[in-house]
């Protein structure tokens, strides 16, 4: 558990709007109330992205963004460590160039679907998985 916690959303909308650098951090590292979560599920959606990057986030928030119809929130969320399976099998077969490719990026995408990720359709994405591949499996024969 975080050593504290922002529940209420004029704080965190005060602190996500702030240029401190203080105020960032405590996005990021601090945990966030069940209540407010909701309330930026449900009425910003111009902070989804500020909300994928706190490492309090709830998997099943990040199961629901990854199918957001914005790219930023989608990219965002295949950055992120805290994926599932579930939730990369979801982006690495999204339609933009840039969230497959942060998913093909991501250290703790499972080996066999990075292998999946060296068949893409994009040469570009493709090349990038069999060269992180072969990082990441040294000793194996990559496709």
């Amino acid at each position: 558990m975080a050593d504290k916690m922002i529940s209420n959303i004029e704080e965190y909308l005060q602190l996500s709007n702030s240029d401190n650098k203080d105020d960032y951090d405590r996005i990021i590292k601090e945990e966030l109330s069940e209540e407010l979560i909701s309330a930026i599920l449900n009425n910003y959606p111009e902070k989804y992205s500020w909300l994928v990057h706190n490492k309090f986030v709830p998997i099943e928030v990040l199961r629901t963004l990854a199918m957001n119809s914005n790219v930023d929130v989608r990219f965002t969320v295949a950055m992120k460590k805290k994926c599932d399976r579930a939730i990369f099998e979801i982006l690495m077969s999204d339609e933009n160039f840039s969230v497959r490719m942060a998913v093909a990026r991501n250290n703790k995408l499972p080996i066999d679907l990075l292998e999946i990720l060296t068949f893409d359709k994009e040469c570009e994405i493709a090349e990038e998985a069999k060269i992180i591949l072969k990082k990441r499996v040294p000793l194996r024969i990559s496709p």
